[in-house]
């Protein structure tokens, strides 16, 4: 388990977490705790409930806004039966379903009637957690608590000699019939240095700068440092390789050719190289032979993978580049962040480092010139969409498809969005509109620039020019969405006064023509949720619970 919590709750990457004084005042662990220590660690020293109550506890005060799902990916995946608990039956009784209720923000949840939301999002964090906690298997003696909180003990390995035997290798997993159980604790740092402690100066210097290092030396240039000509220098590198390939299939080698064995697994298909180096705790010492990091070595004898960048890739990454956009562009509509999640778990990515990757692909990145949001079909897919667009804006709540083709999101304006507050927005939207994560980007607008930007959540700094401009009340609405040329469009409904529960959902939806009928409504409504064909009332209704817009439900009877 080689991933950080930072790994499982991505708001902890878009925020200024060491700012935050939750995660920062937490006195047992290392500073930087939630990227650099892993789960397997954590949750020796923190166990799942104290571990959902601090997320639920940093959803509700610091991200409001997002969305459960966006907080804890991991609960797309989670079986909703495990997170057995009376105040989650009554949150998935009013959201309608699961992806409705993961698709609900910590402060939506909040302002549900009936509903608890920190019981509801500590039940669903810590359900999670409990799956990824150490099995209660352990022999008697292997766990103890200090100032209360469990902590995992390693069982030392026999004494052979070796004073260091048990130092080597991180306990990864307490499951024998874990997929990512560690090897047997060898001191593989003695054994290695004991076949490289004996190589002459030349050669070393080869070592250090040619082989066992992920950067490697100009062949020139290490000739001319070291005042022999290159071929001398490619000779010993041969023959130091020689030795390596040579010294990998001796009896002694057994043990670490099993390591080798066990880190394929763990790494996948991809892998950041950082997995690779925290995978145990002797990948980070210093090898005295070599004067090296232990797992520069490693990497040189892992033969089947690659270093490019900060990725460890087993063959062409070009190739994986190429195969991974194909799954993504090739996919019937343009896949959630979940299901993008799955297409790329086939090619051989683990889960937890499956999104790092999506976002290091580079042509998942494409944007119009302008940044503009591409057109869309007459099914409501997106034409011409960045093949990085991984979430489906006709999923996404308060967006609607509008006869221009475009998707406009809905904005129930406020007191506080009078006076100049911060604008939410939902990610899908976002993603439609090509802001990504962190980015500020400022786009034109009749009444001047208006900042997007994506900081712990997606948003607009500020509408109150615009509200201002076109005489917004609250309780109206204004419709927003980008023009090609990137010109920020906007199209204001003041609040409705009167009419029947069929013409507020139209109005909701931007349509207001007036004598319609259920029937026809059905019809507007999942036009501008992108569904196309003949469209029955409970189709409908299952789709707004997805997206979340109980508003809709509720007026549609």
């Amino acid at each position: 388990m080689n991933f950080c919590l930072s790994d499982l709750v991505p708001p902890l990457r878009w925020s200024d977490a060491a700012r935050i004084g939750l995660l920062s005042e937490q006195g047992d662990l290392p500073d930087a705790w939630w990227r650099s220590l892993p789960m397997e660690r954590l949750l020796g020293v923190m166990d799942a409930d104290s571990l959902g109550e601090l997320i639920t506890d940093l959803a509700l005060e610091h991200w409001p806004a997002a969305a459960v799902g966006d907080v804890l990916p991991a609960l797309y995946v989670l079986d909703p039966d495990e997170a057995d608990d009376p105040q989650v039956a009554i949150a998935l009784d009013r959201a309608g379903s699961w992806p409705g209720l993961l698709a609900l923000s910590g402060r939506e949840l909040t302002d549900q009637p009936f509903i608890k939301a920190k019981p509801v999002l500590t039940a669903l964090f810590t359900a999670v957690f409990a799956r990824l906690a150490p099995e209660a298997d352990e022999p008697a003696g292997g766990r103890t608590r200090i100032n209360g909180s469990p902590v995992r003990l390693v069982k030392p390995a026999p004494d052979d000699g070796h004073a260091e035997g048990v130092a080597g290798v991180r306990d990864i997993s307490n499951g024998a019939d874990s997929p990512h159980r560690a090897p047997s604790e060898v001191d593989f740092p003695t054994l290695i240095d004991a076949a490289f402690s004996d190589m002459d100066d030349r050669t070393w210097m080869v070592a250090q700068n040619r082989v066992f290092t992920d950067a490697p030396s100009a062949v020139d240039e290490l000739a001319r440092l070291l005042a022999i000509s290159p071929d001398v220098i490619q000779g010993l590198e041969t023959a130091l390789r020689e030795w390596l390939a040579e010294w990998l299939n001796k009896p002694e080698a057994a043990p670490y050719r099993e390591h080798l064995t066990w880190l394929t697994d763990v790494l996948g298909v991809a892998a950041p190289k950082s997995r690779l180096i925290m995978a145990t705790e002797w990948h980070e010492q210093e090898l005295r032979s070599l004067d090296v990091p232990a797992w520069h070595f490693v990497v040189a004898t892992l033969t089947d993978y690659q270093v490019s960048g900060d990725w460890l890739v087993a063959g062409d990454i070009a190739e994986l580049h190429e195969r991974t956009v194909k799954l993504i562009v090739n996919a019937e509509r343009p896949p959630t962040v979940s299901k993008a999640l799955e297409l790329v778990s086939s090619l051989g990515i683990h889960p937890e480092v499956a999104k790092e990757w999506l976002e290091s692909v580079p042509q998942l990145r494409i944007q119009n010139k302008n940044g503009a949001a591409p057109s869309t079909g007459a099914d409501g897919s997106a034409a011409g969409t960045p093949a990085g667009q991984l979430k489906d804006v006709s999923l996404t709540r308060r967006c609607f498809r509008q006869p221009d083709g475009r998707w406009w999101l809905r904005v129930d304006v406020t007191e506080e969005h009078l006076q100049g507050a911060e604008v939410s927005m939902p990610s899908g939207f976002a993603a439609y509109l090509g802001l990504t994560p962190g980015e500020t980007r400022p786009v034109p607008s009749a009444a001047g620039d208006v900042e997007l930007t994506w900081d712990s959540r997606p948003g607009f700094s500020s509408l109150q020019r615009i509200l201002t401009e076109v005489a917004a009340k609250e309780g109206g609405h204004v419709f927003l969405t980008l023009s090609d040329e990137g010109m920020l469009r906007v199209r204001h409904l003041s609040a409705a006064n009167g009419g029947d529960a069929t013409s507020h959902a139209l109005r909701l939806v931007g349509y207001t023509a007036p004598g319609s009928t259920p029937e026809q409504a059905v019809r507007v409504i999942a036009t501008r949720i992108g569904l196309s064909g003949p469209v029955e009332r409970p189709e409908l209704v299952t789709r707004l619970r997805e997206r979340g817009d109980r508003d809709l439900i509720s007026l549609l009877g």
